[in-house]
């Protein structure tokens, strides 16, 4: 996996006259720990977080360019806070320290891949009850993403993460948790096609009236008179 760099500076206030000056600025407040070491305070540039948000690449490893000599300043992402209404702005980035020899336990989201054919052919719906799962690996070996391939699956077929080996990668989560799924569609989906077919039928034709058929061409649309 690529290290990316983000542009990051030690912060040199605190308060929240300082932090929402930052803000306005275009930097988001943050944290950089781990390691035994002394926390550092700093703050890191939101447009270049924002591009690694839009990018998917939050499970990256970050090159913070804070340390000096021949440290480095590696951290995986721990926690972010938006803003409640601006999706590309941020509120508060937490960054853990990583050592390149020692494995890491990171948040990974999970991709299934395929149509099955459970799906496909007999009109099942497929369920994806977990979108991401905690991984133990050595930082170089974080994925982007987990994908599963779900095309095999019939209706009552279901993976869970004991079926799922990834090299060098050990998954957290217990092994009996159902990743994806195939069902019989529910009630309400087996009547809608039928009720939606009832409705079409019951639709008066463009240009008739919502009683009937439209009468024909010359045709007294009263009752006779005596």
């Amino acid at each position: 996996m690529d290290i990316i760099k983000l542009k990051a500076r030690p912060r040199t206030g605190s308060g929240k006259s300082y932090t929402r000056k930052a803000r306005l600025e275009g930097w988001v407040p943050a944290i950089y720990y781990g390691e035994k070491k002394e926390p550092v305070i700093i703050e890191v540039d939101n447009r270049e977080f924002a591009a690694i948000v839009r990018g998917k690449k939050l499970t990256h490893l970050i090159d913070l360019g804070i340390a000096g000599g021949q440290e480095t300043s590696v951290a995986v992402i721990r926690e972010v806070q938006r803003h409640v209404i601006k999706n590309d702005r941020y509120l508060h980035i937490d960054f853990q320290r990583v050592a390149m020899d020692r494995t890491v336990t990171v948040d990974c989201p999970i991709e299934l891949v395929g149509i099955p054919v459970g799906v496909k052919d007999s009109g099942g719906v497929l369920g994806h009850p977990v979108k991401r799962v905690k991984i133990e690996c050595m930082p170089a070996d974080i994925p982007d993403k987990i994908s599963i391939d779900v095309t095999e699956l019939k209706i009552g077929d279901s993976i869970h993460f004991r079926d799922v080996s990834i090299p060098n990668i050990t998954i957290k989560a217990p092994g009996d948790e159902v990743v994806a799924v195939v069902t019989h569609p529910t009630r309400e989906e087996e009547v809608a096609k039928p009720a939606e077919a009832e409705a079409a039928a019951a639709t008066p034709a463009e240009g008739a009236p919502a009683g009937g058929a439209a009468p024909a061409s010359g045709a007294p649309k009263g009752k006779d008179k005596a």
